[in-house]
């Protein structure tokens, strides 16, 4: 049993079919970079990592400081929009809490003035298996990769975003098999498939 959930969705007119997949509201630990670029190998869609943005932030402002957020969400935005001109498909991973919503109104409005259409994805698992994934050797250096810090990090969780068209509860599915999922139950296209004919 997949334990497969169609949230409420939005109804889109895209044209030109200009497509974000955005992970929202994924716990740390779930898996949903991994599971980006199995769906960028079913996909074709270019794969937009949120750390490369937050890295370079990083480097200049630092975390605490807070132009950190604010370039950031310029690099984010700037990114968003010039791949919807360029009619480019993007799987975009992030982690949601409250304070992410401004920011998710602004590069959903960036896509979608632009014919785009942007679906969202929320991957969950038990936290036993929340536990075990995130002190993963793969998740050292620029992740949360302790279990106090992910227990502190799930305390200051938000809400699913409204309209999160896809729900799985992924603890016992490969990566492999939710990336399937999300093709099928969101009707994405294979571009590197049509690409080829």
């Amino acid at each position: 049993m997949h334990r497969l959930k169609p949230c409420n969705s939005f109804s889109f007119t895209a044209s030109p079919p200009v497509r974000c997949v955005l992970g929202s509201r994924s716990d740390p630990g779930t898996g949903k970079l991994t599971v980006a670029r199995e769906l960028q190998k079913l996909t074709g869609f270019k794969l937009f990592h949120n750390h490369l943005t937050a890295d370079l932030a990083s480097s200049v402002f630092g975390y605490d400081n807070p132009d950190y957020f604010d370039y950031v969400r310029s690099l984010r935005l700037e990114a968003f929009e010039r791949a919807a001109n360029a009619n480019i498909s993007l799987i975009f991973t992030f982690w949601y809490s409250s304070i992410s919503q401004p920011s998710v109104e602004l590069y959903k409005h960036a896509i979608e003035s632009r014919g785009g259409k942007v679906l969202f994805v929320r991957l969950h698992c038990r936290p036993e298996i929340l536990e075990e994934r995130v002190v993963c050797e793969s998740r050292q250096n620029w992740k949360i990769s302790s279990v106090t810090d992910l227990r502190l990090a799930l305390e200051n969780t938000g809400d699913v975003i409204l309209g999160t068209h896809l729900e799985i509860e992924n603890s016992d599915l490969s990566p492999e098999v939710v990336a399937a999922l999300i093709l099928e139950k969101l009707g994405l296209t294979n571009t590197l498939r049509l690409e080829a004919l």
